[in-house]
């Protein structure tokens, strides 16, 4: 059961989770550099010594051959990341004014909602009804935790998700595997396993919860809008 709204507390410093936010974009950073070079790597190995007969064109034309598929996949890189990722950053910056926490978020969004084939979109307005102030160590009243607000209950049950809900990627893991089969439970109908999400299926969780989806269509609604604007400097958004 996940618990939409309250009055959160931190459980650690600002800096630890910054830190490891750091890690995690500087791994994929690297994993990507390694791609690239493996590339140019490959090429000068599998290169003839010039006094093996080869003509020294052939080992250039390899490199260049190589370089031009490096740049080709870079250049996928970007306009992925323009079409998918950064209208998303766009929004979470509007909410709080911290572009690598943004960026660290957009990102785990698409790939969490590929995983489990749900439109990202989705999973924001979900995100930004649990946790408007975008903090990953939210806790609310009655224990829920992180960016979607996961119950400890769900605490390591959703593989390929890792066990800490106070990490960004593995909360937003949480998150989506739990509307993802809520989804599937009710058949498609977004407005049940919205309800599911929220723990008010019988309404009876918190005050009014069957406005839940209401407030979901709500943030989609303002997210969609603020996904073309490009935002405005120490300016964020009310929650």
């Amino acid at each position: 059961m996940v618990e939409p709204r309250g009055v959160w507390t931190d459980a650690r410093s600002g800096r630890e989770w910054r830190d490891r936010g750091r890690v995690v974009l500087a791994g994929r950073v690297l994993v990507l550099c390694m791609a690239v070079a493996a590339c140019t790597e490959g090429a000068a190995a599998t290169a003839e010594p010039a006094d093996g007969g080869v003509p020294p064109t052939t080992t250039v034309d390899a490199l260049m051959e190589r370089a031009e598929r490096a740049q080709r996949l870079w250049r996928g890189v970007e306009l992925y990341h323009e079409r998918e990722i950064a209208p998303l950053e766009r929004v979470l910056l509007s909410y709080r004014d911290d572009p690598e926490l943004a960026r660290r978020i957009a990102v785990s969004l698409v790939v969490e909602a590929r995983r489990v084939k749900l439109d990202p979109r989705m999973l924001l307005a979900v995100l930004l009804v649990e946790n408007p102030w975008l903090d990953p160590e939210a806790t609310s009243p009655v224990g829920a935790r992180g960016l979607m607000q996961v119950m400890p209950t769900h605490r390591g049950n959703w593989p390929p998700c890792p066990a800490d809900l106070e990490s960004v990627e593995s909360n937003i893991c949480h998150g989506a595997s739990i509307f993802a089969h809520y989804l599937r439970l009710e058949t498609g109908d977004v407005e049940r396993a919205l309800l599911r999400y929220n723990g008010c299926v019988h309404g009876t969780n918190t005050p009014d919860c069957h406005r839940y989806p209401t407030h979901v269509y709500a943030r989609a609604g303002r997210a969609s809008m603020l996904a073309w604007l490009e935002p405005r400097a120490g300016r964020t958004a009310s929650p």
